[in-house]
């Protein structure tokens, strides 16, 4: 009888610590920064998940462009890592695809990793979305300053993007503003800062391109935004590679077919788009 209890105690105790460690997991999920290291030498990529994973941040890898691009389509990382020489590509086409807003990542920090031989030009880079850059070979310590400067530079920001976001003309009602980033209008929810929108309850997922779109025209609802004006400013703020006239129209369509937005997304035929006042949302154009 006693062996009994004894083993019953036994199967409570790890009932509960099953249950402990699966609350434990689904917390840490939740609140766990997320690094993917894109880089081919295994050993390097292991020192480096090691030396950033701590308890608050973890580290994956991966050591090619698909294996990216597969953890990019299944995940949402806050931080990437990426070497420019992998066996089945250039790292640069992986910070292309992200830059173009193809994966949930967008708009994250990317840090490249550069061979010696490599003089990368930062300027070029910022512009293609590189927040910075550090060549082979690295002390391991450097990397992870480089790490913590952008997350830190990343929770510094975030305050001022939310008040200064809506600063623009056109940026909206009182009543069409809940708090600083949050914008709501009739059943849309658009929250700017956390990338997070709703039509009706119900969430839609939008690349860089469209929710750069997005805030450009809800910023300035009721004005006609010219098509020049809008291509620079989705080159300037979503920071992809190549943008025109044509692609501009696919990201209005895109937006318009993802939010059922035709009411208020309304195309001014040889000038522009505007996201169209309450009085006007129902007017042909």
């Amino acid at each position: 009888m006693h062996r009994c209890e004894t083993v019953c105690r036994d199967k409570d105790r790890k009932e509960i610590a099953r249950y402990f460690f699966t609350v434990l997991q689904c917390k840490r999920d939740f609140i766990m920064n997320k690094i993917l290291i894109v880089e081919a030498d295994f050993k390097l990529a292991e020192r480096l998940c090691r030396a950033l994973t701590d308890n608050e941040t973890h580290a994956f890898s991966c050591g090619t462009l698909e294996a990216a691009s597969a953890l990019l389509e299944s995940e949402q990382y806050q931080q990437i890592i990426i070497d420019t020489e992998l066996p089945d590509g250039d790292g640069y086409d992986l910070i292309y695809d992200l830059g173009m807003g193809i994966y949930e990542s967008n708009d994250v920090p990317v840090i490249l990793v550069a061979s010696n031989d490599q003089k990368p030009d930062m300027t070029e880079l910022s512009e293609q979305g590189v927040a910075d850059c550090i060549t082979k070979p690295f002390n391991v310590s450097v990397l992870k300053a480089k790490v913590w400067t952008q997350f830190k530079r990343g929770k510094r920001n975030f305050s001022f993007r939310a008040i200064s976001r809506f600063e623009a003309i056109g940026a909206g009602s009182r009543r069409s503003i809940i708090g600083e980033h949050v914008v709501a209008i009739d059943d849309y929810l658009f929250n700017f800062d956390t990338g997070e929108y709703s039509v009706a309850g119900k969430k839609v997922r939008l690349n860089r391109l469209e929710q750069c779109l997005l805030r450009n025209l809800v910023e300035n609802k009721g004005i006609v935004l010219k098509k020049k004006a809008l291509v620079e400013k989705l080159r300037s703020e979503s920071r992809a590679g190549y943008i025109d006239e044509a692609i501009l129209a696919e990201v209005v369509h895109m937006l318009n077919n993802k939010l059922n937005a035709r009411n208020y997304i309304k195309t001014v035929y040889g000038i522009g788009y505007l996201w169209a006042l309450a009085e006007d949302k129902n007017k042909s154009g």
